[in-house]
């Protein structure tokens, strides 16, 4: 064999693991910016809330200083009940805090081996396991490409092919990730 073919070999042989290797970090990262945005949400609430309480305190205050009739007051009383109600509900809208473990990667997860809820992301899944196999065979028929005697374009369409394949199945896998975590109304 040619420096040429080990060259293409190599590449056929990178190319599924990188692919795999993306795979992982992408998978990975999307936990913990879904983590991150889950905990800025809590913490944009309670911050909300705070100044919410601490307004109806001071609003609460100034209003017992003023000269006033126990109507106006019972009236006053009500708005800062209603006030303090409010920073509760938005706090209690922001959800538990993050008692849930974090999510294990595993070969399930990468491989899109769960039950998908909607319709649409199952057949995005079904498109990235189609892919999967062309990227296989593709992986598979590089080799052979490169130990023939054909030219050099042969081979650098094989591998453009292969890049091709994996660049669409990490796609589809991404996208029905998405799919299926979309909150419809």
């Amino acid at each position: 064999m040619r420096a040429e073919d080990v060259a293409a070999v190599v590449v056929a042989v990178v190319v599924p693991v990188l692919t795999a290797a993306v795979g992982v970090f992408a998978v990975a990262w999307q936990d913990r910016q879904a983590s991150r945005s889950q905990t800025g949400r809590r913490l944009r609430a309670f911050e909300d809330a705070t100044r919410q309480v601490d307004f109806a305190v001071l609003w609460w205050e100034a209003r017992q200083r003023l000269p006033g009739s126990p109507e106006e007051l019972g009236n006053a009383i009500r708005v800062a009940q209603h006030w303090l109600d409010q920073a509760s509900a938005l706090v209690v809208s922001a959800g538990p805090g993050n008692v849930d473990p974090p999510r294990r990667l595993s070969l399930a997860r990468l491989l899109l081996l769960y039950r998908f809820r909607y319709t649409a992301a199952r057949f995005i899944r079904a498109g990235f396991f189609a892919m999967l196999a062309l990227m296989a065979v593709a992986g598979v028929g590089v080799p052979s490409v490169a130990s023939s005697v054909g030219s050099g374009a042969d081979l650098g369409w094989s591998l453009t092919w292969l890049l091709l394949f994996a660049l669409i199945t990490l796609l589809l896998r991404f996208r029905a990730v998405s799919a299926d975590t979309l909150r419809r109304p």
